[in-house]
């Protein structure tokens, strides 16, 4: 049996040994300064939709768009950057026929070899709307043609 003395005795005991004990000193301490870099590379990506052109009577008037085609070329905010769509602006047939086009971007002409100049906007891509034409006066044989364009980002 316990008495109540006995509990005194041994809380006030424990707690007398507690403060006895050494608690935490003062640590010493030394410090730095840490450096973070991060490089923001220039980067670029581009994505396309077809341009298809309206039919053409052999030999007969120009011919415009039927369904517009897009260049989105999407790069790092600031980054300067030239488009060029390669080749010679020339449809091959199923004949070995070639038909000449013209390509407009954002209503303006788009020649062979030029380049449009672009600057990113980070995660809002640079759209170039496209249509195009072919020139009056080709004549060729009938049948469907196509030609297959890279368009280059130099940036």
């Amino acid at each position: 049996m316990t008495s109540r003395f006995g509990k005194f005795v041994v809380g006030g005991l424990a707690a007398s040994l507690l403060t006895l004990l050494p608690g935490p000193s003062a640590a010493e301490q030394a410090s730095a300064t840490l450096r973070v870099t991060l490089r923001v590379v220039a980067s670029c990506s581009v994505q396309t939709q077809p341009l298809a052109l309206s039919d053409y009577a052999s030999g007969g008037p120009s011919t415009g768009t039927a369904s517009p085609g897009a260049i989105d070329v999407t790069c790092a905010r600031g980054t300067p950057a030239a488009v060029y769509l390669e080749g010679n602006r020339t449809l091959q047939g199923p004949s070995g026929d070639r038909v000449a086009y013209e390509v407009r971007a954002n209503g303006a002409p788009w020649r062979a070899g030029e380049a449009i100049h672009v600057k990113g906007m980070g995660q809002t891509p640079v759209h170039l709307a496209l249509s195009g034409s072919v020139p009056a006066g080709q004549k060729v044989a009938m049948g469907d043609y196509e030609d297959q364009v890279v368009v280059r980002v130099v940036y």
